[in-house]
């Protein structure tokens, strides 16, 4: 069976707990990743945000797309 909803997988929401900043940097890190994709799913992105959000996509978790998002 699949997840909650059409499409996805059966591990979708399991554990699902919100990500917390251990520090001002990854909180920074947050701030700027959710910045980046507001302005790309509202068309008003800069390229380097654009590209910022595409280096990140094929993360499946938070902590690993800031891991990427800090280590660019």
């Amino acid at each position: 069976m699949a997840g909650r909803y059409a499409g996805e997988p059966e591990d979708a929401h399991r554990g699902q707990i919100a990500a917390t900043p251990s520090d001002p940097d990854e909180a920074r890190a947050d701030r700027e990743m959710a910045d980046a994709e507001r302005a790309v799913a509202l068309g008003t992105a800069s390229e380097e945000q654009r590209e910022a959000v595409d280096r990140i996509a094929h993360a499946r978790t938070h902590e690993e797309r800031r891991s990427l998002w800090m280590n660019a």
